[in-house]
């Protein structure tokens, strides 16, 4: 399996990252936290099944899956051979509006 990230999912990590280094001033923890999402995703190379099912979840009608990285939510979905990480949001945030709000994550 080849795991492949958005341009949203990318912008999204890049957000996080500069939030907490910059704003909360923890440049450490920044890198610390963005390694911890990384390797989780990079888990799906072997489990691609490994999250759950968004739909299970929300009822909403999608193929994505999530999985639980840090406090942030890596959501994705299976292509074949090919995991494309959707998003990467905070899971203390309302995801589901800006998940269905944003129709490049469905």
């Amino acid at each position: 399996m080849k795991i492949k990230y958005t341009p949203a999912a990318m912008e999204d990590l890049q957000e996080m990252k500069t939030y907490i280094s910059k704003t909360l001033h923890n440049p450490k923890a920044a890198n610390r936290i963005t390694k911890s999402i990384l390797d989780s995703c990079a888990n799906l190379k072997n489990h691609p099944q490994l999250g759950m099912s968004l739909a299970a979840k929300t009822g909403q009608d999608t193929d994505l899956r999530y999985l639980v990285c840090e406090q942030h939510l890596a959501l994705y979905r299976v292509e074949g051979e090919l995991i494309l990480i959707a998003r990467i949001l905070d899971g203390r945030t309302d995801y589901m509006r800006v998940l269905f709000r944003d129709d490049s994550a469905q």
